[in-house]
């Protein structure tokens, strides 16, 4: 069944998301057009949140890195951590919807308020702020002597299904399981920063809070921003 999902339709997504330099913490809505592309009907959607990963001891990347007697995650300060907090999931007609943490505390299972039949799409509506971490577990996160920011696999992408859900937590591995996505991020950030991404930059415009670039990406995995300080600033 391996490919399949590759020509089938992709799932769209749309984000805007600000990063606050102060407070290390991007404000995320995010909205999500699943395509179900199996020949199932699904009543849930699993995502995942590779940047919870840092949250607590127990998250299947602090526990790997027990196992590799690496204590640094594991002694951490809560200031030095990243988590997700979710604020709000939503579907098509506004109506909550039920979520938990599952897989490692970095994969959330969201109930379908109705079933969602093969071939047909269903749309989310998720508000939640990431808090990102010291890069000193990792190289993502963000560097506080330079004052700069690698993010990866920061935002919610569907776990990859294809007649079973794949369902793998950030281990630091490089090697997040996700179905192909048309995405569209309006990303607001400080202007000190200069941005480099592995997404098509359509624009990018000063605002009264910084400056804001329109970025688009098409069959995307995985996403990259790098933001550095400017020289001049």
């Amino acid at each position: 069944m391996g490919g399949f999902g590759e020509l089938a339709a992709q799932h769209e997504n749309v984000l805007t998301a600000t990063l606050d330099g102060q407070s290390k913490e991007i404000q995320v809505q995010q909205e999500f057009t699943y395509q179900n592309n199996s020949n199932q009907t699904l009543n849930t959607l699993y995502f995942n949140d590779w940047a919870h990963a840092y949250a607590s001891k127990n998250t299947g990347l602090a526990k790997r890195f027990d196992e590799q007697f690496k204590k640094s995650l594991h002694l951490a300060k809560k200031h030095e951590r990243g988590y997700t907090t979710i604020i709000s999931a939503v579907d098509s007609e506004y109506r909550g919807l039920r979520w938990r943490r599952t897989t490692g505390e970095d994969i959330i299972k969201i109930d379908l308020n109705s079933p969602l039949p093969a071939g047909e799409s269903a749309k989310l509506f998720l508000t939640y702020t990431i808090k990102l971490p010291e890069n000193k577990f990792t190289p993502y996160g963000y560097d506080k002597r330079k004052n700069s920011y690698y993010l990866k696999d920061w935002y919610l992408t569907p776990s990859y299904f294809d007649g079973a859900w794949h369902l793998y937590s950030n281990k630091n591995l490089e090697d997040l399981f996700t179905g192909v996505t048309e995405t569209t991020v309006n990303f607001v950030y400080p202007k000190n920063l200069n941005l480099a991404t592995n997404f098509t930059v359509l624009g990018n415009n000063g605002i009264s809070n910084g400056q804001m670039a329109q970025l688009t990406a098409d069959h995307q995995k995985i996403a990259r921003f790098c933001l550095v300080r400017k020289s001049d600033s």
